[in-house]
């Protein structure tokens, strides 16, 4: 069967230039314009013919009355085209094209700016000249010598444009850019670019120079959310504008043209060439020396590439429904006070990331977070991971209110204070030896046991046994109530497993409870926005406000957990966590196979919680319990949080607490004065008691809910 021939390929359309094309796509539409304009033209001229011209002077006058009142008319109706619906221009700082949101932190330091910023102008004089003079060179390179608008080089860009057949120079000045920056929108129309062209004329007469070059400088957008050029500085180079290098200064100036295609965060390569062009322009203009553009050129560029928000992102996503719920999409500037401590927080990051970095390969932990809430509940740090993103190795997914983990014996904070509510005081003894409910028999950390003991001392070292048999002895229900008073929203069901922490929740539950210590046995409702207000009026559009301030600790259960849980940090499980003249209290947790690592710990004031592990649920840590990393990177992270607060004390028993007589010994009871571990509780099996040993180690390693 013969082959088909092959099929020959299309022979190529011939090339066109840039201007043919241009000719051939524009010239259709002209000729049948002049078409029309020639058809109507004939109609009017031909009714114009049969009408008799003037006989006199007099009517010659009412004709030339008329011509004039038409031009006028004329002349009135494009002055209405154009500035009909153009914003005021009274006010330039009134002036704003959508919705702009300023974050503060808790001392009023900015922590993120986020859309069309408003910014105080920048100080002209405070910059070196290279910086202003690079913007003028690539972007208005006749600014002091036109009046707003450069006619010889608007007519320079069209012909440039016609001949490549595509806009590849633009002719709008700087003073334009800024009279579009401040009052018009991007819609690309005849009519808003005559309103350009007015509001520009108008503040050139307005305004000097220098004005409208600090004025450009702070809205010009630069890409990464940066508005301004301090914004700029601070995002690309972290250094303010007035320490800019000549080659930053130029790189920058060259980002104006594409903010987004040369953000050199992401294209080093093409913000550098583009910096280059900028480079040679200031050159030609005589504002450098070609050795001072030699020397800028091969300077070393150090261009900071964290996410603008870095880990902030984290906490702006928890504030989000706040914002949105009471900003929403009103086109006006907002500043949004927040509970934030901006040193804290970038001290977390730090400390927590340098520790994962030191063990966590040897550990085997990839992960962790911290959190801090102080006494009113306000989130003053909030690290949800390692890094914030999308990339390799960043995640946007927040470990302190999203990821669900076993708490281990850092739930039993709520079991011993559901104790101390129902009669127990911290010196009322147990015995710590093993337990049976029906076919379940948990254990001890290595399956040590220590006989009769002060519950003093088995939270302390973090005692299984003798927490499940306290939770028995007062109720589930009543720890489970506990709980939930304190701010834990999980549904929490009344397993057998329910004194070892087995049922998943979150850091932000946790944490929050906590910071009830912390705030003298009152709720701590825990929030990110202290208040929202206009910019331009200061008034306030939302502010926080406790659902109540009551105590949901009485006074004595209250001074009995402080009581137990600052043991715990001095001679327990805690001790990684002590901070010299400190007051502090705290529990650690550790779950089972070493899949989580916490601690949760406050001082008056202020609390916080730090976890540690991975997010593959099946990955073991290397024996790393709450005692090790989360303890020391709390204790790192407190210094710093604690900062300018003074010291505090707890609030600890007082005489009454004790009830008549001295109060009991704080250390554990003397083994020969022990009753047997015979008839402990919930029927312990037979065990010989050991001497207790004061080694540090966290004792709180726990089952999941069937054992």
């Amino acid at each position: 069967m013969p082959q088909p021939l092959p099929r020959r390929p299309a022979p190529e359309p011939p090339r066109r230039s840039p201007l043919q094309a241009l000719r051939e796509a524009v010239l259709p539409p002209l000729i049948l314009a002049a078409a029309y304009a020639a058809a109507v033209g004939i109609v009017i001229w031909q009714s114009l013919t049969q009408v008799r011209g003037p006989s006199s002077w007099r009517g010659a006058a009412v004709w030339a009355g008329w011509g004039a009142g038409a031009l006028a008319a004329a002349v009135f109706a494009f002055f209405v085209f154009v500035t009909w619906g153009m914003p005021s221009a009274d006010d330039v700082w009134e002036a704003r094209q959508g919705q702009s949101i300023t974050l503060l932190d808790r001392n009023g330091q900015v922590i993120l700016r986020e859309g069309a910023q408003n910014a105080p102008p920048v100080d002209v004089s405070t910059l070196p000249d290279y910086v202003t003079q690079a913007f003028v060179a690539i972007e208005d390179r006749r600014f002091y010598s036109h009046v707003g608008v450069d006619f010889g080089g608007l007519m320079r860009a069209t012909t440039t444009n016609l001949t490549a057949g595509r806009v590849v120079q633009g002719g709008s000045t700087i003073t334009q850019q800024l009279a579009k920056n401040l009052f018009l929108t991007n819609e690309r129309t005849f009519r808003r670019k005559l309103q350009e062209v007015a509001l520009a004329l108008w503040l050139e007469q307005r305004f000097t120079k220098d004005q409208i070059l600090a004025l450009y400088l702070s809205r010009v957008y630069f890409g990464a959310s940066a508005y301004g050029i301090e914004a700029a500085a601070e995002r690309y180079f972290d250094r303010p504008a007035r320490d800019l290098t000549l080659l930053q200064s130029a790189m920058l100036a060259g980002l104006v043209k594409a903010p987004s295609r040369l953000n050199p965060a992401q294209q080093e390569d093409g913000a550098r060439e583009r910096a280059d062009v900028v480079l040679t322009e200031m050159v030609a203009q005589r504002f450098i020396t070609p050795d001072e553009r030699d020397a800028a050129q091969r300077e070393a560029l150090l261009i900071s590439r964290n996410n603008p928000a870095g880990n902030l992102g984290y906490f702006r996503d928890y504030i989000e429904p706040v914002i949105e719920r009471y900003i929403g999409d009103q086109r006006d500037d907002f500043i949004v006070e927040t509970s934030l401590d901006l040193v804290a927080q970038r001290a977390a990051e730090r400390i927590m990331n340098a520790k994962i970095d030191e063990e966590g390969e040897a550990r085997r932990f990839s992960q962790g977070a911290v959190l801090a809430v102080d006494a009113d509940g306000g989130v003053r740090t909030m690290v949800g991971g390692r890094q914030y993103g999308r990339g390799q190795g960043q995640s946007e997914f927040n470990r302190t209110t999203q990821s669900r983990r076993q708490p281990g014996s850092s739930f039993k904070f709520f079991i011993y204070l559901a104790a101390m509510e129902n009669g127990l005081t911290p010196w009322t003894v147990r015995v710590d030896a093993p337990v049976t409910i029906g076919d379940w028999s948990p254990g001890n950390y290595e399956d040590r046991y220590y006989g009769a003991l002060p519950l003093s001392s088995a939270f302390a070292r973090s005692l299984n046994m003798v927490a499940i048999s306290i939770a028995n002895e007062v109720g589930h229900r009543k720890v489970i109530e506990v709980a939930h008073r304190l701010g834990v929203t999980t549904d929490i069901q009344d397993y057998r497993s329910l004194a070892l922490g087995a049922q998943e929740m979150t850091l932000m539950e946790l944490t929050q409870a906590y910071a009830t210590m912390a705030n003298e046995g009152r709720r701590a409702y825990a929030h990110g926005v202290t208040r929202i207000l206009r910019a331009s009026d200061r008034s306030v559009v939302y502010q926080f406000r406790p659902e109540s301030t009551d105590r949901v600790i009485a006074e004595r259960p209250f001074r009995y957990m402080n009581l137990l849980m600052s043991r715990g940090v001095e001679a327990g499980t805690s001790t990684a966590a002590r901070i010299e003249g400190r007051a502090i209290g705290g529990k650690t947790g550790t779950t089972n196979d070493y899949r989580d690592a916490w601690f949760l710990g406050f001082t008056p004031g202020l609390a916080a919680g730090v976890w540690v592990g991975n997010d593959d649920h099946s990955i073991r840590m290397n024996r790393v319990t709450g005692g090790q990393a989360p303890a020391q990177i709390w204790h790192d992270f407190m210094m710093v949080a604690l900062r300018d607060v003074p010291a505090r004390e707890l609030d600890l028993p007082r005489a009454e607490d004790y009830g008549t007589g001295p109060p009991p010994p704080m250390g554990d009871l003397d083994m020969s004065a022990r009753p047997p571990i015979r008839g402990a509780p919930l029927g312990p099996r037979s065990v010989s008691a050991q001497a207790p040993v004061d080694d540090g180690t966290d004792r709180s390693l726990d089952f999941g809910p069937e054992g």
